[in-house]
Formats: structure tokens, C-alpha cells, sequence
């Protein structure tokens, strides 16, 4: 079977894009490494530019305007790098390392020199010039996991960034929580900027740096086939060509897109508020601060926003590892719903508590949404669009989140001075109500055609079978059963099903004419023989190629053995050698392959072994023979 590791770059056949190596879970890990540091900095930018502009001399209703960065550079430079990044490859550097290399160091000197600035409008300059970086690693980066991963590991690649993104986010809010009560780093600066702000934006400097580069050292891209190389040459280049590339896959994009857009339409223009009045709201209900008024109570109320920011991607963390799970099962519709509904109920909930430790407890609700948020929509997207766009259909999802956050920038400001009241608290609630409507937008969303569906994540409740429940195979110990068995781990390993191997045998003893017979697959006869021929067969099978196995020993017929095996569940996949028990050479199809394709409710998956030259394939004493750098041996036997 096919191994990778994760500093070696793995060249697909041609023709065979699809067919990308599984990644070990290390090299998983690694590889999403840098969202760690990406999501380090843009939790700088939701708990601490803001109270950093309030410091340095801005107004309450002067926030949204000000954080028009965000969406701008979003709608701008994401879509745009995603097209460029599509059309571009290099022989060391790769299709996406480049771009997210440069935004990281893009981010890593803004982060520097931020906490320095003293005049708001050179620190405006400065978050566009961090946006700008953020954005151009972000969306390369989620192209990245799509382009590297199998369809098998895409739900698993995305779970894993999820929980890499509230990790950096954590760390990034609880940074501003414990640092603000160290005495020492307590003084203000002569711009009017605390020390531990200082220290903040130091360790989001070298966090970035170091995870990013790191990960992107280790990891390599799948290297295209030539056809794709080709393409890529020949694909018109220029800002004009992106664009119409862009509004191209807009008109062509699949219609679960455009329904995904109509929710992220109230759920964006929410968060956007929390981001930006969460402290504001904090120090009316909680602490009796302002900031205008200032002084120690308001920048407690700062550094108590950040610890609620930690505690919801606290929750992401936890509650990525089940959403997927949940959404395979009902729906990414109906776990997006519920997720929005809980986190609309906590927002309201938040804007009435005046205690500080219970404003800890929604966060419980905004962390299990946060991890739909951050991780459903994209896998959805993944999975259902063209693998050669992939970079530009990211950045059309990301247009979908700072349309609504642009237009939040431009109105907000007006509603929070005059139908607010001013109010931190009351932006809040309304963020809440945004949010509740987000999720009846949600189960308004019909379900899209099954064409349109995502084969990994569906948007409705699954309506076709799009992974096996439980893989079967039958194996007499022989090495073309072998081969079988080892076809089926990795099916199983890949579809993350339970493997069951069964052995048939006969009761009562060989005859001499059957022991005579030349060129016959025979039948097992007695439990110790097929006791040995078990122990055989999963011998050599991990956890790494099959996670679950199960082993039976089954008297009867062989054929109704593996039958009875799957029962009537159409979910299950039967796998048979094609010469089988019962085959004789030359014969296409044994016996038990042929019973099992008869009768069998489920899929079947017959293995060619008749192909394949035993004398050479499975002799043991037999040195590989030498091949092109290209090609691959066939799997020996485990």
C-alpha cells in the first residue's frame, strides 16, 4: 500500500488526480501547523485592534467604519489569489507555499510594528496592511488542504484546521486576558498603549513566523499531472484574466453556493458586531466602564473580552470533533441551524448578564457555532467543486463572509448611534436576533439536486450511500486472497470503515480427489486450518490501514458466508478476488465471486487477481525488480 510522508512531494498518474496518497495522521498535523499562527493574528485583530483604536483616541461609533479593512481586502485579495494560485506552479516551491508564505511575513512585520503606532490613522494603514496578509495566507491555505487530500481525508484535514483555529485563537485571547494583569506591563506607553498590549503583539509576531514556515517547509504539494501543466501554460495570465476567471466560476458554481450566501448574509454581519462591541458591551453591563471615561476598570473590560473570545474557540476546539460527524448524519443544514439558533440565544443572553463569570457561560453556544462557521461551509465547498479551482471557489466563499461585513462598516455606525442608544449592550442583542434569522434562513435553504450535493458533507440528510459502513472480504490464506484483503484495508482505511475478514471452511475432512485436483482454488476443510488461514490474513493489518477489523470464522458456504456477513445493509461493500474459490485457470469468475455478485444487495468490489503474476508478485525469496521512479509494485502480501 502506498505510504507518504510529509516532506516528500508525490507526483499523481496521469490521468489520476483523484487518486492523491493518503497523509499519516503526523503529516496532517504538520501540514495544518500554520493555521495556527494565521488564526493567532486574525484573533489579534477581533480582540485587540479594536480597544487598540479606542486607546489611541477613536469613538465607539467610529469602530465599523474603521474596520472596513477587513471586508474590503477580503473581497479583493482573496478570490484574486485563489485564481492566481489556481494558475500557478513552480518545481520547488509548489502551487500555494509561495503565497502563504508571503502573507505570513506580510502579517509578522505588521504585528511588530503595530502596538507602536500612536496616530490613528497610520494604525488604520496598519490593519489593512495585517488584513492583506491575513487574507493572502488564508485562503491559499484552505486551497492547500483540499489540493493535498483525498476525498476520503478532506472531512478530516478541515476538523483538523478547525481545531488548529481555535487553538491560535485561544492562545491569542488568553494572551490579552493574563498579560493585562501583570503588574510590570501595566504602564502605558507614550502613545497611550499598554505594555502587555506590546508583549501581545510580539508573541503573535513570532507564533505566526515560526508555525507557518515550519509547516510549510515540512509539507509538499502534490506535483500535477502533465495535462494539468499544460493548462496552466496555456491559461491566459493578467489581473483581467483572474477576474474573468472569478466571474466565470460565479455564474458556473454549483447552487448550494448561492444558498449558503443568502445565510452568511445575517450571520457575517453579526459577528462583525460582536467583534467590534463585545468589550464595549462588557464595560456598560459589567464592569461600569467606557471608553471614553477609560482607566483601569475599562482596560479590565478589554482584557475580560479577550478571555470570552478564548472560551468560545475553547468550545471549537471540543465541538469540531462532532459537528462533522453530526452533519453527515441530519444534515450540514440542519447542524448549521442549530448552530446559529444557540449562538443568537447566548448573544441575547450576554447582553443582559452583569456578572463577569456568568458572561463566560454563552460562550458555550457562540464556540459550537464558531466550529460550523469555521469548518462545514468550507468542506462543503471542497467537495463539491472542481478540484482545479478550488483556490478560486475559496475565495468566492470568502467574498460571500465581507459582503456582509462591508456593508455592516458603512451602515452600523449610523444604527448605533441613533437606533441603539450607543449602547454596547444592545449591538450585542441585535448581533443575536441577526443570527437567530441567519438560522431560519437556514432551514428555508432547500436541500440542492443530488448532482449539486456534497458527496463528503450533504447539505440535506444523506439521500445516497457516499461512504461504506463496513467493508467485507473473504480470504482463504492464499496469496491471491491476500491481495484481496489488502485491496480491502485499504478501501476501509480510506472510507474510515469497520474491515471484517471471513474465513468459510468445510467440516469433516479433504478428499483425495479434491486434494488431487490441479488448478483449483480448493475449500478449507476444518477450524484449525482456517484458523491458520485467518491469522494469516490479517496479519500486517495497523490501525494506520484499517481502524476497526473484525475476524470471523464461518462454517458453511463461502459465498453465503460473506453474504450474511453484510446483511441487508446497502451501506456495506463486499470485496472478491475475481478468481475466488472455485476458479480454474482461465476461468473470468469463481464461484464464490460470482454467487456473491448474484445475490449481494450491497456494492461488490471485484479484485483483478487473476492479473497479476503470482510467480513474480508473491514469491518470497524474489528480490524486487527494479523500476522507473514513476511506477509502483503492486502491494505484497501482509
Amino acid at each position: 500500500m502506498t505510504t507518504t510522508t510529509n516532506a516528500a512531494t508525490v507526483s499523481p498518474e496521469a490521468g489520476q488526480v483523484e487518486r492523491k496518497p493518503l497523509m499519516t495522521g503526523p503529516a496532517l498535523l504538520m501540514m495544518n501547523l500554520g493555521f495556527f499562527g494565521v488564526q493567532f493574528s486574525f484573533g489579534l485583530t477581533q480582540s485587540a485592534v479594536n480597544p487598540l483604536f479606542l486607546l489611541i483616541g477613536a469613538q465607539p461609533d467610529q469602530l465599523p467604519i474603521l474596520n472596513l479593512a477587513g471586508p474590503v481586502t477580503g473581497l479583493l485579495i482573496q478570490p484574486l489569489i485563489g485564481a492566481v494560485s489556481d494558475r500557478t506552479w513552480h518545481p520547488r516551491w509548489g502551487r500555494r507555499r509561495p503565497f502563504i508564505t508571503c502573507g505570513a511575513l506580510l502579517c509578522a512585520v505588521i504585528l511588530f510594528l503595530f502596538p507602536f503606532v500612536g496616530i490613528l490613522w497610520l494604525a488604520v494603514i496598519c490593519f489593512w496592511l495585517l488584513d492583506a496578509g491575513n487574507n493572502t495566507s488564508m485562503e491559499p491555505y484552505r486551497a492547500f488542504i483540499s489540493d493535498r487530500l483525498p476525498k476520503s481525508q478532506l472531512a478530516r484535514g478541515f476538523l483538523t484546521q478547525s481545531m488548529f483555529t481555535g487553538a491560535g485563537a485561544v492562545l491569542a485571547n488568553l494572551s490579552l486576558f493574563i498579560l493585562e494583569k501583570v503588574s510590570p506591563l501595566q504602564r502605558t506607553a507614550g502613545n497611550g498603549v499598554p505594555y502587555w498590549m506590546y508583549v501581545c503583539f510580539m508573541i503573535g509576531t513570532v507564533c505566526i513566523l515560526l508555525t507557518v514556515l515550519t509547516a510549510m517547509a515540512r509539507t509538499r504539494e502534490l506535483t500535477p499531472s502533465d495535462e494539468e501543466l499544460a493548462e496552466m501554460r496555456a491559461a491566459p495570465k493578467g489581473l483581467h484574466h483572474a477576474v474573468a476567471e472569478i466571474a466565470d466560476a460565479v455564474r458556473s458554481m454549483p447552487v448550494a453556493m448561492h444558498k449558503i450566501g443568502v445565510v452568511f448574509l445575517f450571520q457575517w454581519y453579526a459577528m462583525f458586531i460582536y467583534w467590534q462591541f463585545v468589550a464595549v458591551s462588557l464595560g456598560q453591563t459589567v464592569f461600569d466602564a467606557s471608553p471614553e471615561q477609560g482607566g483601569p476598570a475599562w482596560e479590565e473590560a478589554i482584557g475580560w473580552s479577550g478571555l470570552e473570545n478564548a472560551a468560545y474557540n475553547f468550545v471549537t476546539m471540543v465541538s469540531a470533533l462532532f459537528l462533522v460527524g453530526f452533519a453527515r448524519r441530519i444534515g450540514a443544514k440542519r447542524v448549521h441551524a442549530v448552530a446559529l439558533g444557540l449562538a443568537a440565544l447566548s448573544l441575547i443572553w450576554l447582553s443582559r448578564i452583569d456578572n463577569q463569570y456568568v458572561a463566560l457561560l454563552p460562550m458555550i453556544g457562540v464556540g459550537i457555532f464558531w466550529a460550523s462557521a469555521v469548518g462545514v461551509p468550507y468542506l462543503m465547498v471542497a467537495s463539491m467543486v472542481p478540484a482545479k479551482r478550488t483556490g478560486v471557489y475559496m475565495g468566492i466563499l470568502n467574498m460571500m463572509i465581507v459582503v456582509p461585513m462591508l456593508i455592516q462598516t458603512v451602515t452600523f455606525g449610523w444604527i448605533f448611534q441613533h437606533l441603539l442608544g450607543g449602547k454596547g449592550s444592545n449591538a450585542i442583542a441585535l448581533a443575536g436576533v441577526l443570527l437567530g434569522i441567519g438560522a431560519l434562513a437556514m432551514l428555508w435553504v432547500n436541500p440542492p439536486d443530488e448532482a449539486d450535493e456534497s458527496p463528503i458533507v450533504p447539505l440535506g440528510s444523506k439521500r445516497s450511500i457516499t461512504v461504506y459502513d463496513r467493508v467485507v472480504v473473504g480470504s482463504d490464506g492464499t496469496p491471491t486472497s491476500l491481495y484481496a484483503v489488502d485491496r480491502a484495508a485499504e478501501v476501509a482505511q480510506a472510507a474510515q470503515a469497520r474491515l471484517v475478514v471471513v474465513t468459510a471452511y468445510r467440516e469433516g475432512g479433504e478428499t483425495a480427489s479434491q486434494a488431487a485436483a490441479a488448478g483449483v482454488h480448493r475449500d478449507l476443510y476444518g477450524v484449525d486450518a482456517a484458523r491458520e488461514a485467518l491469522q494469516k490474513s490479517v496479519t500486517g493489518l495497523t490501525k494506520e490501514r484499517a481502524r476497526f477489523i473484525d475476524q470471523r470464522l464461518v462454517a458453511g458456504d463461502p459465498a453465503q458466508a460473506l453474504l450474511d456477513a453484510v446483511g441487508n445493509n446497502p451501506a456495506n461493500l463486499i470485496v472478491v478476488g475475481n478468481r475466488g474459490l472455485g476458479a480454474s485457470e482461465g476461468q473470468l469468475l469463481g464461484s464464490v465471486p460470482a454467487g456473491v455478485v448474484r445475490n449481494a444487495v450491497c456494492d461488490v468490489l471485484v479484485v483483478q487477481t487473476s492479473a497479476l503474476d503470482e510467480d513474480r508478485v508473491f514469491r518470497p525469496e524474489t528480490a524486487p525488480a527494479v523500476t522507473a521512479p514513476e511506477a509502483e509494485p503492486p502491494p505484497p502480501p501482509r
